[in-house]
């Protein structure tokens, strides 16, 4: 037998590289790399710039990051920097950089240019087109060199080019802010719980579309407390709902972990509330680019590092009034014993026990407030809130439908009116009454209605016999008869339509979903004046008759659709 021998395992460098660079799914996380490396370099600042520039002839993304942090050292420069897996904020807890990925998404870009100065040296690297090399499994080769002192403080400034292929829509002032203030360190919720040392942390952000630098303060934007229901209702009456907001806090540890420890902040906060200080909500019957539904925002976040991570909604989806109700929460609950994914987009490779003791956790606080706020009235502001808009839209809808009413066209018969059909479900109801009063102009007789699926009713010839001896045949109904028909011919005896498209004449050419079945639109004249059609196919047994329900009440029974007054 051979003697062991021991494996040395390999790793795919360049695979790895491009992997990591690549698992980054939205481009502004490089922004939240940045900000947490300036934080752990001791940084009291950031300018974070960008713009475009012509390079090698074309348009391209340039982004400038500087900070006035500690700096790195020629061998941080060239290990942890541009290494895999090297991060020597690894072993402080109190440090947000734990895996050595994050500057890994600047080399999605054509260049990537460093200048770093300590207390002590300065050092400059170059790397030329790394997403290229490692796009064809070749290592990218940053080149390092040291300098002299270029500025009078330590910090690093970092130029990156052509960044994400220069696609550029997403870096604009108010998404890019929106995305600090809730996804980066920028946007901590830690000052809720008197932590105080980052809070004269600084970004100035200049995106594509602005001209001058904006200060971003340091922490996530709360807003001011207002939660007198009876003082909000006096003022505001059924609108209060709206602009109440009540901010609830914890700081514990699990009940079945007592090692982990948790915060939790929970404002309670209403629609116009959270729109007064967050431009980014956009309006219900909007789509702009780069806004947001309330329900796409809000509710519980899981952050580390006060940084939320992931939303946790269906953990609380039996909380307040509806199963929508989860928007009135803008909370987080930060566990520093989460652990994240390589690109830090998911908890995923947290233990399964923690989790499911925070999911108890976080459903016992949110149960807390649900019974503070029955308590104290906010769901029946709410509810008079909801009766009233919903008598304000149904009068609204009863206005504007009784106006349009009175612009149809109409027509009387047998001492009743009748208003020109706009819709399939209108012609069924207009014909209906038709058939009710006249049944004998209709060669066949309607059991079965159902428009949910395939044709839309089943009827028989006119007959004296039981319903269980009949022949079936469909009637399909058509607001306005097109050429193009998304039902089989067989088995389909009659078609109702109000009118004809402009483009459907004599010998118009029919397709049904049974390609070899070819009909064309005949026209008959009888010898009364009155007009029949039919989809005929000489090599078919069967004529599919078409009644063109306009011409067919005028022709038959003298019922005309015109404007009221001029009959």
């Amino acid at each position: 037998m051979a003697e062991w021998e021991n494996v040395t395992p390999r790793v795919n460098l360049e695979a790895e590289f491009w992997e990591i660079a690549n698992d980054f799914g939205d481009p502004l996380e490089l922004l939240r790399e940045a900000i947490s490396n300036s934080i752990d370099a001791g940084a009291f600042w950031i300018r974070i710039h960008f713009f475009v520039e012509e390079i090698e002839g074309a348009n391209s993304l340039v982004i400038e990051i500087e900070d006035d942090g500690r700096g790195m050292t020629h061998a941080v420069l060239a290990q942890d920097f541009w290494g895999l897996g090297f991060s020597p904020s690894r072993q402080d807890k109190d440090k947000i950089g734990e895996k050595g990925h994050g500057t890994k998404i600047y080399l999605r870009s054509e260049r990537v240019i460093v200048r770093t100065q300590t207390e002590t040296d300065a050092t400059e690297s170059i790397c030329d087109r790394p997403m290229r090399a490692l796009a064809t499994r070749k290592s990218h080769t940053p080149r390092i060199r040291s300098i002299g002192k270029y500025q009078d403080h330590s910090g690093t400034f970092i130029r990156i080019e052509d960044y994400n292929k220069s696609e550029r829509s997403a870096f604009v002032q108010d998404r890019v802010k929106d995305y600090l203030l809730w996804f980066s360190k920028v946007g901590s919720i830690e000052r809720m719980f008197g932590i105080e040392k980052l809070a004269q942390f600084k970004v100035f952000l200049k995106c594509l579309d602005v001209d001058d630098f904006e200060e971003i303060a340091f922490g996530h934007l709360f807003p001011e407390q207002n939660y007198d229901i009876q003082k909000l209702f006096d003022a505001l009456n059924t609108d209060a709902g709206d602009w109440f907001c009540k901010r609830y806090g914890w700081k514990d540890r699990l009940e079945q972990l007592p090692d982990v420890t948790y915060e939790a902040v929970i404002s309670v906060e209403g629609d116009r509330v959270k729109r007064s200080y967050n431009p980014m909500i956009r309006e219900r019957a909007s789509s702009e680019s780069g806004k947001y539904k309330v329900a796409d925002r809000y509710g519980i976040w899981l952050c580390k590092d006060f940084i939320p991570i992931q939303q946790v909604n269906e953990w609380i989806s039996g909380f307040g009034t509806g199963s929508n109700s989860f928007v009135l929460l803008h909370g987080f609950v930060n566990c520093q014993t989460l652990k994240l994914t390589a690109n830090r987009g998911s908890i995923a490779n947290t233990d399964p026990k923690i989790m499911l003791e925070l999911q108890k956790t976080v459903q016992h606080l949110v149960g807390e407030i649900d019974t503070d706020l029955n308590k104290n009235g906010l769901y029946t502001l709410l509810q008079w809130q909801s009766e009233s808009r919903t008598l304000g839209q149904e009068k609204a809808e009863f206005d504007r439908r009784t106006k349009a009413v009175e612009k149809r066209k109409c027509a009387r018969f047998d001492g009743r009116l009748f208003l020109e059909p706009q819709s399939e479900s209108e012609l069924f109801g207009l014909f209906v009454a038709i058939y009710s009063i006249k049944p004998d102009i209709f060669e066949f007789e309607p059991l079965d209605y159902n428009t949910t699926r395939g044709i839309d009713i089943i009827a028989r010839n006119k007959t004296s016999s039981r319903v269980a001896d009949s022949k079936f045949w469909y009637v399909e109904l058509k607001y306005y008869l097109k050429s193009s028909f998304n039902h089989a011919f067989k088995n389909l005896r009659w078609i109702v339509c109000w009118d004809f498209e402009k483009s459907v004449k004599e010998d118009s050419e029919f397709r049904s979903i049974e390609e070899a079945d070819v009909r064309r639109l005949k026209m008959h004249k009888e010898p009364d004046g009155k007009t029949s059609y039919f989809l005929d196919n000489p090599g078919k047994a069967n004529k599919i008759q078409v009644i063109r329900l306009a011409q067919f009440l005028k022709e038959r029974l003298g019922i005309e659709f015109v404007e009221e007054g001029t009959q």
